[in-house]
C-alpha cells in the first residue's frame, strides 16, 4: 500500500511524475512552468474548491429526505402537492430561476476596439447613454486620460459601432497638477463645466443620483463625501462632513435623498440629505470596495478577503463598534441576508461589481479573467466553469470512468475536468461564464432598461445586456 508523501518545505510533490521538484519564484521560472509559486497555489486552489463541491454533494445526499415515486406522477403527484401547498410555482421558485435562464441566453458582440486610434493604454472605464447610444470611454495614461466617445451606426437597438473606426470624439484631460481636479462632462463632444481642486484629497467613486428631475452627484472626498448640484449655470459643490476619519471607498444612492458611503474600516454609513445626519447602519468583515443598491431594503456589499454579503436594512443592526478593526481577530460584522460564498476577489475596483435586479443576476470579476455571475436570489454560483484538472484526478480517473461522486452533477462537472478543456473563447456560442479574456476586465456594467424611457425610435427591448471591458476593447453580452 502506497504511503502518503510528505510535504517538503520549498519542494512540491508531482503525483503524475512520482517525484518532487523545487518551487521556482515567480520572476525566475521559465515561461511556461508548472512549478512556479503561482502556478502551484492556483492548482491547490482549485483542488480545494474542487473537494468543497464534493463534500457538500455527499452531505446533501447523506441529509435529504428521499422524494417518494408518487409525486411524480402527472395527476396524483401534482395534487397532492396543491394540497400540501409544495406546488413549485410561487415567486421565489420563478425568480430563482429566472437568473439561470437569462444566464444561458447572453451572446458576446463587439462593440469598440481603441488600439485602432495608436492608444496604447487599455480600457479604464466606460458608459453608454441609454437614450442615444452614445458610447464613452476613458483611457487612462501617465499624465492625462483620453475620453473617446463612440456614436452608433443606427439609432435602433441593439446599437452597433465601427469596431475600428478613425473617428471619434476625443478629449485629453491632463492631471499633472499638484491637487486632484474634477472635471464635469456635459455632452459628449465637449467638456465644459466647473473644476474643483481640493489640497491632499483622493478622489475614488463616484455616483449619480437615481431623480430624473435632479442633476446630482456623489463623490468620495478622501474621509469625507462632496455632493455636486446642477443649478442653472454651473455646477455647485458641498462638502459633507463624516464622522468617521476612514477613507471612503464606495458610494451609492439608496433613494434620491439618502447616500450610502463604504469606508475602508468596514462600515457603512449612510447620509441623508434632508436631516443633514449620519449613521452607521452596517458593518462588514472587512474594508469596503463596492456597494450596490437591489432596492430600498437591500444592498449589496463587496470587501477584502474574499467577502461578499447582501444586507436586509429591516433588521435590526449588529455587530457594529465605534471604531472597528477589520484586521483583528475579535472584529464583529453584522449578519448577512445572504453571503455569495463562492466569490474570489481579495480585492475589487469600483467599477469590477454589478448588479440587475431586472434579473436577478450579480455580475463581478475574478482572479482567472472571467465573469462570475450569481443569483440574488440564492447567491449561488451561475454556470461555473469547468475546473481545470489537476495531476492526482488524472491519475485516479479515466475517460471512461469518471470520479465517481454521489452527485449527478457534479459527476458531470468531474467528467468536464478530465475529458474536456474549457471551450474554445473564439466560438461564439462559448457561454459567459466559460469566457477568459486575454487582459484583466477593468469595468463592468448592467445596462437595466426597466426604467428606460423610448426616445429617438430606440425603443425599450425589455432585455438588460452586461458590458465589459478588457485591454483595448469594449464588448456586450445580450440575449
Amino acid at each position: 500500500m502506497d504511503s502518503v508523501p510528505r510535504d517538503i518545505p520549498g519542494y512540491y510533490y508531482d503525483a503524475e511524475k512520482n517525484k518532487y521538484f523545487k518551487i521556482q519564484a515567480n520572476h525566475t521560472a521559465p515561461l511556461g512552468s508548472k512549478y512556479s509559486r503561482d502556478d502551484i497555489k492556483q492548482r491547490e486552489q482549485t483542488a480545494l474548491r474542487r473537494k468543497r463541491i464534493e463534500d457538500h454533494s455527499q452531505r446533501v445526499l447523506t441529509e435529504t429526505i428521499k422524494r417518494s415515486n408518487m409525486l411524480h406522477y402527472p395527476l396524483g403527484g401534482k395534487l397532492l402537492q396543491r394540497e400540501c401547498g409544495t406546488l413549485p410555482t410561487s415567486k421565489s421558485f420563478v425568480s430563482e430561476n429566472c437568473a439561470a435562464v437569462c444566464a444561458r441566453l447572453y451572446s458576446r458582440n463587439r462593440l469598440v476596439d481603441v488600439s485602432s486610434l495608436d492608444v496604447l493604454f487599455p480600457v479604464a472605464r466606460f458608459a453608454r447613454d441609454p437614450w442615444t447610444g452614445t458610447l464613452l470611454v476613458a483611457v487612462n495614461t501617465a499624465w492625462n486620460f483620453n475620453l473617446l466617445s463612440y456614436l452608433p451606426n443606427k439609432q435602433n437597438r441593439p446599437w452597433q459601432y465601427k469596431s475600428h473606426q478613425r473617428q471619434c470624439n476625443r478629449v485629453m484631460i491632463g492631471h499633472d497638477w499638484p491637487a486632484p481636479r474634477i472635471t464635469l462632462t456635459i455632452s459628449p463632444s465637449k467638456v465644459s463645466g466647473t473644476r474643483f481642486y481640493y489640497n491632499g484629497s483622493m478622489i475614488r467613486c463616484s455616483a449619480a443620483c437615481p431623480s430624473l428631475t435632479d442633476s446630482k452627484f456623489v463623490v468620495s472626498n478622501s474621509s469625507d463625501l462632496l455632493l455636486i448640484t446642477r443649478t442653472e449655470s454651473t455646477w455647485a459643490a458641498k462638502d459633507v462632513k463624516l464622522p468617521n476619519t476612514a477613507d471612503v471607498m464606495s458610494v451609492e444612492w439608496l433613494t434620491p435623498r439618502v447616500v450610502i458611503a463604504g469606508m475602508n474600516n468596514s462600515l457603512v454609513q449612510f447620509f441623508d440629505l434632508r436631516s443633514q445626519d449620519t449613521v452607521s447602519r452596517l458593518q462588514h468583515p472587512h474594508g469596503v470596495y463596492k456597494i450596490r443598491k437591489v432596492d430600498e431594503w437591500r444592498i449589496v456589499v463587496a470587501g477584502a478577503k474574499k467577502n461578499l454579503h447582501m444586507y436586509d436594512l429591516r433588521y435590526a443592526s449588529s455587530g457594529i463598534a465605534r471604531h472597528p478593526q477589520p484586521n483583528k481577530p475579535n472584529h464583529t460584522s453584522t449578519k448577512p441576508y445572504i453571503s455569495f460564498h463562492e466569490y474570489e476577489n481579495d480585492h475589487i475596483s469600483h467599477d469590477e461589481l454589478d448588479i440587475s435586479p431586472e434579473i436577478g443576476l450579480l455580475a463581478c470579476t475574478s482572479p482567472s479573467k472571467r465573469i462570475q455571475l450569481f443569483s440574488l436570489s440564492t447567491g449561488k454560483l451561475i454556470m461555473p466553469p469547468p475546473l481545470v484538472p489537476s495531476h492526482s484526478s488524472c491519475l485516479s480517473s479515466t475517460p471512461n470512468t469518471p470520479l465517481s461522486i454521489p452527485s449527478s452533477r457534479i459527476q458531470l462537472q468531474a467528467h468536464q475536468d478530465v475529458v474536456a478543456e474549457v471551450p474554445n473563447p473564439n466560438r461564439a456560442d462559448t457561454p459567459i461564464t466559460y469566457y477568459q479574456y486575454q487582459d484583466p476586465i477593468t469595468c463592468l456594467r448592467f445596462e437595466n432598461l426597466k426604467e428606460v424611457p423610448a426616445a429617438n425610435g430606440a425603443g425599450n427591448t425589455g432585455k438588460p445586456s452586461l458590458l465589459v471591458s478588457a485591454g483595448n476593447i469594449v464588448e456586450e453580452w445580450r440575449m
